[in-house]
């Protein structure tokens, strides 16, 4: 399809019903559109768990959120589908104008074409031109994802060069402050974990890291689900600390610890991109990963590592980045 462009856009909707990585990729839409429609109101919709981070996306104003019965996370049970139902109804009310899908499979494409939301702009995916009114060339795989991602907005005549993904630490202060009272002042934040274990440097590795850094006198803050941190803390470990004992153990307040960190070092998968969206200088990890399209594309500092299978990168290899990233972030 190729309806006609809109010249100026009242509401705008992203949505990013994608995992917690995809979703900071989302981030970088933002600050272009507030830019370009400086009195547009910037709404989000979401999945139900990454919904704490889509409200620290700067210039969102409303977040929506559901879980998609079509993309379940592994381990969790399929939600009822009266979940998107419902996002859909409270949506078709805010008469947004115009749509932009961060990923537009054809079922996420549908639920908004179920909106009825006039203007709804998408890369080309399987089947998803039924439900969109602008159709993009297909992403390419080779490219940034944020330069990709970019070109959603050329339907509105906004060109975005140089994107970067960004959180805002504000909502968060009451939980840093809180947070400050056992975090010391300066502390690594290393998540040695991916969606697939075959994709991870073995757990040895980065407990080397973790001795190295103690021996510097820094503690380390470690990342991950409760049953990957269980099987971390069963491993002789220099002391740490463990992000599910934090607080109330929820995203919110784990957003609020890696906003903290001094630096941070980690596979490529979502706390990667939530602390670089913060300006942490991150040590991003591709055992093999897609570092052309994934690398870290935050606002701080950044580094990588790749590597076609992950028991090519040492102990050795991620220290030399951390310290490479001290020395950038120091000067």
């Amino acid at each position: 399809m190729n309806a006609p462009l809109l010249a100026k856009p009242k509401r705008i909707l992203i949505v990013a019903l994608d995992n917690l990585g995809d979703l900071v990729f989302a981030s970088a839409l933002t600050t272009p559109l507030r830019e370009a429609f400086p009195d547009a109101t910037i709404d989000l919709w979401s999945k139900t768990y990454t919904a704490p981070i889509a409200r620290l996306i700067p210039h969102v104003s409303t977040v929506f959120d559901a879980e998609p019965f079509w993309a379940v996370r592994p381990g969790v049970q399929r939600p009822p589908m009266a979940q998107v139902f419902r996002a859909i109804g409270v949506i078709r009310k805010q008469r947004h104008d115009v749509a932009i899908l961060s990923g537009a499979p054809w079922r996420t494409s549908a639920a908004v074409a179920a909106t009825r939301i006039p203007m709804r702009i998408g890369l080309s995916r399987h089947r998803n031109r039924f439900f969109l009114t602008h159709v993009l060339p297909a992403e390419n795989k080779h490219k940034p994802v944020l330069q990709e991602q970019a070109r959603l907005l050329e339907p509105l005549g906004v060109h975005s060069t140089n994107p970067r993904y960004s959180l805002d630490t504000a909502p968060l202060g009451a939980a840093r402050a809180e947070l400050a009272r056992v975090l010391p002042d300066q502390f690594v934040a290393l998540h040695p974990f991916a969606s697939s274990r075959d994709r991870c440097v073995p757990l040895a590795e980065w407990a080397q890291v973790a001795f190295a850094l103690a021996a510097q006198r820094l503690q380390v803050l470690w990342v991950g689900t409760p049953n990957d941190l269980n099987e971390l803390r069963r491993l002789t470990l220099p002391r740490g600390m463990y992000i599910d004992q934090l607080g109330d153990g929820s995203l919110t307040t784990s957003a609020a610890a890696l906003s903290m960190a001094s630096r941070f070092a980690g596979h490529d998968s979502g706390p990667l991109h939530v602390a670089g969206a913060f300006g942490v200088p991150v040590v991003g990890v591709f055992a093999p990963g897609e570092p052309e399209r994934t690398f870290p594309q935050g606002i701080g500092p950044s580094r990588m590592i790749a590597a076609p299978s992950p028991d090519r990168i040492r102990a050795v290899d991620i220290l030399r980045e951390l310290d490479a990233l001290h020395v950038v972030s120091a000067t």
